[in-house]
């Protein structure tokens, strides 16, 4: 199985995907401490989820506007 290679759209989109996620985690950490909610793993929880989310939306968004693609 070949592996596709590290392009600049992809790390562009990772590194957005990441901070996004991160912003979305630290957010929920301090939502969760200031409504003193101590649920292990919420923090993390949204960092993924927000990663993933911004992820695919960043990755269809540029994928939609590729005019080497057919229709």
């Amino acid at each position: 199985m070949a592996r596709k290679p590290l392009t600049l759209r992809t790390a562009v989109i990772t590194t957005a995907a990441t901070a996004a996620g991160s912003t979305a985690g630290a957010l929920a950490a301090t939502i969760a401490t200031h409504l003193d909610f101590h649920q292990p793993g919420v923090s993390q929880l949204a960092t993924a989820l927000t990663a993933l989310w911004v992820l695919e939306k960043l990755h269809t968004l540029i994928d939609s506007d590729d005019p080497t693609k057919p229709n």
